[in-house]
């Protein structure tokens, strides 16, 4: 969609689509330009089993501050892979990162914790780039281990949650 909406461009002309009989092809016809799509065949993956059905830590936190804090450990972290490690505390999360040109960043922000202090590590762009999209005030980070997926869930909203993959660090 995102390639036929390039094709279009600016222009308000007609699209006819056809898919084919056997549904394997879709076919968008414009004036001048015939795009043809292949259907991805087979069962798409069970998602739900990647996200992690309970966590051992959750930290409550304001998205536009982790978003910030986020960002700001990403100009560090672009020299080590992005990694942004979050440690979470009783009442806070602490956001760090190192460059071995830069030096070094942490923040800390205020969190509604349950559960142990807890470590994890992320690209750093992975986290902002969902960050970024939050329409909610708060979101919720939840953690089970530094090698399990860290779950983001907004507060307030149960359609949306965002799974992303730690990446493995020193401590």
């Amino acid at each position: 969609m995102n390639e036929l909406n390039r094709l279009i461009g600016d222009d308000e002309e007609s699209i006819e689509m056809t898919v084919n009989p056997n549904k394997s092809l879709a076919v968008f016809k414009l004036k001048k330009t015939e795009l043809v799509s292949q259907l991805v065949q087979g069962a798409f993956p069970r998602y739900s089993q990647l996200i992690p059905a309970s966590a051992t830590a959750k930290a409550t936190v304001s998205v536009a501050d982790f978003l910030r804090a986020c960002k700001m450990a990403s100009i560090f972290a672009r020299d080590g892979s992005g990694i942004v490690r979050l440690v979470i505390n009783p009442g806070k999360i602490t956001v760090s990162s190192r460059s071995e040109e830069l030096g070094e960043d942490m923040g800390e922000l205020d969190a509604t914790v349950e559960g142990p202090e807890a470590k994890i590590a992320f690209n750093g762009k992975y986290l902002t780039d969902v960050l970024s999209v939050l329409k909610e005030q708060q979101v919720t980070l939840e953690t089970t281990s530094p090698s399990s997926p860290g779950v983001l869930r907004p507060v307030g909203s149960d359609s949306y949650v965002h799974v992303v993959m730690p990446m493995f660090v020193q401590w």
